[in-house]
């Protein structure tokens, strides 16, 4: 199925390769986990495999890979495409249509399938992710773990006989993380030819439906084995740092939300919100995928006039005033790290707030070099920022969003993407921010991580916050109404 042999890949204007001599070979049917740190050259693996390096993306390769028998470096991503069917970590950038029955059907479509048999897929593959009743929906009215489900439903409709997910489960809430561990049990199960490679930061999530992990780090393969024999970082789980700052109680309330209701068209998205965010406060966001996390985040930056309530920052009626006045003041992290990267190196990309407010090259330096030293990212300050893998990405998104000294913070999924060790770094630093008096709103998704960062957790379901407590009296309560995937030590 996969034969890999000495496969070196540089992409074009970096110094340090991203793979380095791999040597790789799964059988038809194997089912694969690779896992490593962020930024090891698990993505780039995958993106070799499907063809897209390096004829859609410029890089130097050397070595051999062929895939299904077919050369990848010399086969046309079409042809390799009938075989290989790749879930990117950025769902959004595999989309191809406006809407979910579209994209589901597009690969048979364009496989020149007849309209029964386009339709036959479609049903299945809609039906095996679990989104029937995202059917009809508009793809950009999705929350990001609805979008990550649509496009592996669009790449099972091809049927591939190699299926790579990468980052499957990175903005999946944890119910539907479950589903989806379950599912790739179905998958295997069902068809013993598929072949499976799950590119993932939590590999133990899915040890009972996998039996064989390769570990890589720096680009160089560095464990391939049975999964009893990896040593994993789940351990790393009981370092993680609790949050005491409520120990000491918090400033004045910085931000408040009053009866806010919003809506897309008829549907209505926030039902009566009401919460508060008090300096040096760090509060927990969670709940399923499409419950309204990223659109009261949306409202509340000014990117959605809602339907009607408050939103106050510092006292002052932040309603009906422009994103412009409020960024100012506010600083915000989009789900998708590609959608605030701007300039062409990672230096200017983390000055260019302060750049734009008035402040020059030299008032800016020994801040933004700082974040740089703590997001792990001084050795790329002169790389382009779309070389940098996805918790890069994110990290440099943070940084450069902080370098501008906001009092208020919004981060939408800002630990996707990051293994446990950088997950743990980014825990201290907003620790340190929340210290100095900055507001903290973060959307999250991993009840371990969310309960120890946090100094409360709302819980939300349909648009409507249904718990606002203290970590324990949130998790008690979730456990009370019987919302066990939202307990942490789950996955």
């Amino acid at each position: 199925m996969i034969d890999i042999s000495g496969l070196r890949v540089r992409y074009y204007g970096s110094s340090e390769l991203a793979l380095r001599d791999i040597d790789l070979i799964v059988e038809p049917g194997e089912s694969v986990i690779v896992t490593g740190p962020s930024g090891c050259g698990k993505s780039t693996l995958a993106l070799c495999l499907a063809g897209f390096v390096p004829h859609a993306i410029g890089a130097e390769v050397a070595g051999s890979i062929r895939v299904c028998g077919i050369n990848q470096r010399e086969a046309s991503v079409y042809r390799i495409a009938q075989h290989v069917g790749l879930v990117q970590q950025d769902p959004e950038g595999q989309f191809c249509t406006m809407c979910v029955e579209d994209e589901v059907a597009f690969g048979p479509e364009n496989l020149r399938c007849s309209p029964y048999e386009v339709e036959s897929r479609l049903d299945r593959a809609l039906a095996t992710t679990g989104v029937s009743h995202l059917r009809g929906r508009k793809l950009t009215e999705l929350s990001g773990g609805e979008k990550q489900k649509v496009a592996l439903a669009a790449v099972l409709a091809m049927e591939p006989d190699l299926v790579i997910l990468d980052e499957p489960t990175a903005y999946l809430d944890p119910r539907a993380t479950r589903e989806l561990i379950e599912l790739v049990s179905r998958m295997r199960d069902a068809d013993s030819r598929l072949t499976l490679l799950i590119l993932e930061h939590k590999p133990w999530r899915f040890s009972h439906a996998l039996e064989r992990v390769i570990h890589l780090d720096r680009g160089s393969l560095t464990y391939d084995g049975p999964i009893g024999g990896a040593a994993f970082e789940e351990e790393i789980l009981d370092q993680l740092p609790h949050s005491h700052r409520s120990l000491h109680g918090f400033g004045e309330p910085l931000l408040r939300v009053q009866n806010l209701w919003q809506a897309y068209g008829e549907r209505t998205v926030l039902r009566d919100v009401d919460l508060e965010v008090c300096r040096g406060e760090i509060v927990g966001l969670m709940g399923d995928n499409g419950s309204g996390k990223t659109t009261l985040l949306h409202t509340i930056m000014g990117f959605l006039r809602p339907s009607s309530g408050r939103v106050l920052l510092e006292g002052d009626d932040i309603t009906n005033k422009p994103v412009s006045a409020r960024a100012r003041r506010i600083g915000m992290i989009f789900q998708n790290p590609n959608h605030q990267l701007f300039t062409d190196c990672v230096w200017r990309e983390v000055v260019i707030g302060p750049l734009c407010q008035g402040d020059t090259e030299e008032e800016c330096r020994p801040r933004a070099d700082a974040l740089l030293d703590s997001f792990g990212l001084s050795s790329y300050r002169d790389s382009h920022p779309l070389l940098l893998s996805y918790g890069q990405k994110r990290r440099l998104n943070l940084a450069s969003t902080m370098a501008s000294n906001p009092s208020l913070l919004l981060l939408d999924e800002p630990f996707a993407g990051q293994d446990v060790s950088r997950a743990r770094d980014l825990m201290c630093i907003l620790d340190e921010l929340a210290s100095e008096g900055v507001g903290v709103l973060i959307i999250g998704h991993d009840p371990d991580i969310m309960t120890r960062c946090c100094d409360r957790i709302l819980f939300m379901r349909d648009g409507k916050i249904q718990i606002d407590a203290p970590p324990y009296e949130a998790v008690a309560e979730l456990e009370r109404r019987g919302e066990h995937d939202y307990l942490p030590g789950r996955f």
